[in-house]
């Protein structure tokens, strides 16, 4: 590819492409339409109500009542003064600015990869709705880049734990690769910052909590991109879909210990994230832009593994997919894991292969 063609397909059509976001959700009234039951809840607890919907109250899967726990409606407080609009545009505008920042902080110097991973579909629908996705890329991110240091990989796993119980196999690779400190204080500053924003907030919402969650995946389960939902789509029982989704989930999470006891840390790490998605009984769209985080990881400089993701356009989002959409999100997804678990194998071993100078690897190990 020549140069003027690089930097119109890495550089002009991404900026484009995030300015036609910006303006079609402002004029369509879609700004960042997840954010709003945020919004809506912050709001609530400045007034000192309850946040959470009552227990007949229908959940919707599109700017539905809020259903997670209080960190992120306590967070989202300073932007009420704001009116909505305004408050979802400086979201979006700072989940834009979570991708670059996602990919310079694990390593990649790379600028294709930059502009690349903008015109994702799961990156582009994570920044129009405006939900937590790519804050938990960020999260992951640190916690990579600092993984040998107890307090920032502890403090960046906890405060996914206590915004929302996704990113938990990240305390599994912190454990399985022997930091088991930082495992614990991940664990312990998750558990104190969800009693925290709870008892901020009273307690409302707290027993019914898993209550909620149940009605939450009953409500739209459906309308998610899992195993569990590729079984019920070619006619599998509910408990024989449910029963491989969960035997897929775990043996993730037993490679990943696998892995990570044999030395492989980057692929371990890879498969906690993965073990996330896999293990999740809903997960949409922009729930694979944690994907940047895979990638970005196991090679950080432009390869093929990072095209693949862009194949994902052949899906809606969040909507009822079709089997057939669900399905290809799947192999595209996966696709993208294998390609990136081969890149970290293929690390491991040009490492390995490393000649020695002194008892230290050569300089060609870098």
């Amino acid at each position: 590819m020549t140069w003027p063609a690089t930097v119109v397909f890495f550089g002009v059509i991404p900026a484009i492409a995030i300015v036609l976001l910006f303006y079609e959700a402002i004029a369509d009234g879609a700004v960042a339409f997840d954010f709003r039951p945020f919004y809506a809840a912050a709001e609530a607890v400045v007034r000192g109500n309850d946040p959470y919907p009552s227990a007949g109250e229908s959940l919707d899967a599109v700017a539905g009542p809020y259903v997670y726990p209080p960190l992120p409606a306590l967070l989202t407080i300073p932007l009420t003064p704001l009116p909505f609009t305004a408050a979802g545009v400086l979201v979006m505008a700072a989940l834009v600015a979570a991708v670059p920042a996602t990919l310079w902080i694990v390593g990649v110097r790379d600028w294709r990869c930059y502009g690349l991973v903008l015109i994702w579909p799961p990156v582009i629908s994570a920044i129009q709705t405006g939900n937590v996705t790519l804050w938990f890329a960020l999260a992951a991110a640190v916690a990579w880049r600092y993984r040998d240091r107890v307090l920032p990989a502890s403090t960046a796993i906890g405060v996914t734990l206590a915004a929302k119980f996704f990113l938990w196999p990240l305390v599994v690779w912190l454990a399985a690769t022997r930091r088991l400190r930082s495992a614990a204080v991940a664990s312990v500053i998750g558990a104190g910052l969800l009693l925290l924003s709870w008892a901020t907030i009273g307690f409302k919402g707290f027993l019914d909590y898993p209550d909620l969650l149940r009605r939450l995946e009953d409500t739209v389960g459906a309308d998610s991109y899992t195993t569990y939902i590729v079984g019920l789509d070619v006619g599998l029982p509910s408990p024989v879909a449910r029963a491989c989704w969960l035997a897929l989930g775990l043996a993730v999470l037993v490679s990943l210990v696998v892995v990570a006891r044999r030395g492989d840390d980057r692929a371990a790490f890879v498969l906690a994230i993965v073990a996330a998605l896999a293990l999740s009984p809903i997960v949409w769209l922009h729930y694979f832009a944690l994907l940047v985080v895979v990638v970005a990881v196991a090679e950080p400089r432009l390869g093929p593994v990072w095209f693949i993701p862009l194949a994902m356009v052949v899906t809606p989002g969040s909507g009822q997919p079709s089997p057939r959409e669900t399905f290809a999100t799947l192999v595209i997804a996966s696709l993208t894991i294998a390609l990136a678990l081969r890149a970290s194998l293929q690390e491991k071993a040009d490492v390995t292969d490393t000649p020695m100078v002194l008892g230290r690897p050569s300089v060609r190990a870098s």
